[in-house]
């Protein structure tokens, strides 16, 4: 399976002209596509699948996994001030 590195590029109307190439090509690597200044990817779903999987491994998908290994003790302390502080007027949200 291909990392998602661009092995070859196109442009729109290679695309139309030679689709079959294109895909071939895409089946061993990520291919960009473009069309007036716009580029484009083609890869193989298992490649994308990938590609998630990795940017999601390790980072925090909720607030429970953001603290979890966090002492409460400290978390209590570090936001005590921001809980018991008047509002500034400056707040944005």
């Amino acid at each position: 399976m291909d990392d998602g590195r661009i092995i070859t590029t196109y442009t729109a109307t290679d695309l139309n002209k030679a689709g079959g190439k294109v895909l071939d090509d895409a089946a061993r690597g990520t291919v960009r596509i473009r069309r007036r200044g716009t580029s484009y990817v083609v890869m193989r779903e298992e490649t994308l699948d990938l590609l998630l999987a990795t940017a999601r491994d390790g980072r925090p998908q909720s607030l429970e996994d953001l603290v979890r290994g966090y002492d409460p003790k400290k978390l209590k302390s570090l936001t005590r001030s921001f809980l018991d502080d008047p509002p500034s007027g400056k707040e944005r949200l």
